[in-house]
């Protein structure tokens, strides 16, 4: 019988508590406080001609003023401070305090700015404004498990549109992603990668992240025969002739790769003028040099030295 009380003067507490609890939180949210904020510095230049030299900072602390309310408002909102560079070109210092007017407050929220805390002054670089084309060179570090080999990689897109100031954009004509290592590899696989920034130069990077593709495959050997043999750099005075004139080309790679791989895929030539010592006998043996545009691990032709016959023409 006296559970009943006792839960009824639990209750009554709990609500005297809640009463006093709201009643407290109204008093205090209504006295004035000051209340210090991080809010994000807005840059503003309506002018296609002008860009900024370097980064600015992301965010500016204010010391606000005000009713408790007002404050806690403030949180739910999104105040800035906001600069407009348009008519400025060349060098601009600027000191913050000095225009308190520049942080823009919500209507919705009443609140004063007491000071800027930091930064106290900034000084804003501006150039002519650059757009440019720049191709993407992926950095990426990829171990395949054994019996597998990375064989090529694509981009798409193959290059990114950089904005910015003329003495950044103009100095730059490759871009990289920011390094990625994979490890035990065994399959083809895509992946994004961001772009890496410059963080000492303000630009825009579109996009700033592009679509990789790996190419993953089985390694794979290959003899491809009848190769001819050039010799390059020989002098009009001079018949040379190379030993044998066709070669075989070992190559090692990827087995796609390989399997459309064939003798217009390959290079093996001598470079007279610098392969050749006219001390040496008129028949000597010179290793060959290989080319090739595909992109394998290794190849060597065979033989790998070869016989060239050297004749001064006759007049």
């Amino acid at each position: 019988m006296k559970s009943e009380p006792t839960q009824k003067n639990y209750k009554a507490l709990l609500a005297v508590f809640i009463l006093a609890f709201i009643f407290w939180f109204m008093v205090k949210m209504n006295k004035e406080y000051d209340y210090s904020l991080d809010i994000p510095l807005n840059i503003t230049i309506n002018n296609d001609d002008i860009w900024l030299k370097y980064p600015p900072p992301n965010e500016v602390r204010v010391a606000f003023t005000g009713r408790g309310i007002d404050l806690l408002q403030l949180n739910f909102y999104e105040p800035a401070y906001e600069i407009d560079l348009s008519d400025e070109t060349g060098s601009y210092e600027m000191n913050l305090s000095d225009h308190p007017g520049y942080v823009k407050i919500p209507r919705e929220v009443s609140v004063d700015v007491k000071s800027i805390i930091r930064p106290h002054a900034l000084k804003f670089e501006l150039d002519k404004r650059v757009e440019k084309k720049i191709p993407v060179l992926v950095q990426a570090e990829v171990e395949t498990k054994p019996g597998f080999i990375w064989a090529t990689t694509s981009s798409k897109p193959d290059s990114i549109t950089l904005t910015g100031p003329a003495s950044y954009v103009d100095t730059i004509d490759a871009i990289t992603t920011v390094k990625e290592k994979h490890t035990a590899v065994n399959l083809s696989f895509n992946n994004q990668m961001l772009i890496q920034k410059n963080p000492d130069f303000y630009g825009q990077y579109t996009p700033e992240k592009i679509d990789i593709f790996f190419d993953i495959q089985r390694l794979a050997e290959k003899e491809i025969e009848n190769v001819p043999v050039m010799v390059d750099n020989v002098p009009d005075t001079y018949d040379v002739v190379p030993l044998p004139s066709v070669v075989t080309v070992y190559a090692k790679g990827g087995e796609k790769i390989l399997a459309e791989a064939s003798e217009k895929d390959f290079k093996v030539f001598i470079d007279f003028k610098e392969d050749w010592n006219p001390r040496k006998p008129a028949k000597s043996k010179i290793r060959a040099r290989l080319n090739t545009s595909l992109n394998i691990s290794h190849a060597e032709s065979r033989p790998a030295q070869l016989d060239l016959i050297v004749q001064r023409k006759r007049r």
